[in-house]
């Protein structure tokens, strides 16, 4: 199984899709290396074959929350849905996702989240990005790749 952690994540762009819809507008974040876990997956049969948890990044690695009317967050950078979202790449210092009284900092891939959820991304030079929708998507693009991480 992978799991997704946002702190670390590089994020090569974050746009708008699907703009002044009726049910709202979709952010969409992309990875240029998103920062995974992969974990160890018991063989058919229930042979467990015992290993360590693996650290890398997966390239090619779309988030969209989709929904989205306005920003729950005066704090954040100001909401626009004719506003560049140019500022926004780099790495993530840290990030979560909110729904009813559940935080998560990391997500399962793939991942779909249904209902009133936050999306926050802090990057490292500073800016954070807060946007509310109604459904949160995590899917690993086709031609993706898993490279592990080779550092102590």
């Amino acid at each position: 199984m992978d799991t997704l952690l946002l702190e670390g994540s590089e994020v090569r762009a974050v746009r708008w899709e699907a703009r002044d819809v009726p049910g709202g507008s979709t952010v969409c974040v992309e990875f240029a290396a998103a920062c995974v876990r992969r974990d160890p997956v018991d063989a058919p049969g229930g042979a467990s074959v015992r290993r360590d948890s693996v650290w890398g990044n997966v390239t090619a690695l779309t988030l969209r929350l989709s929904g989205v009317m306005s920003a729950p967050d005066v704090g954040a950078s100001e909401f626009s849905l004719d506003g560049t979202l140019g500022e926004a790449i780099g790495t993530l210092s840290g990030g979560e996702v909110r729904q009813a009284a559940q935080m998560w900092r990391a997500l399962p891939l793939p991942c779909h989240v249904s209902g009133p959820v936050t999306l926050s991304l802090r990057f490292r030079a500073g800016q954070e990005w807060v946007w509310q929708g109604h459904e949160l998507t995590v899917q690993v693009e086709a031609g993706s790749r898993f490279f592990e991480s080779y550092a102590c």
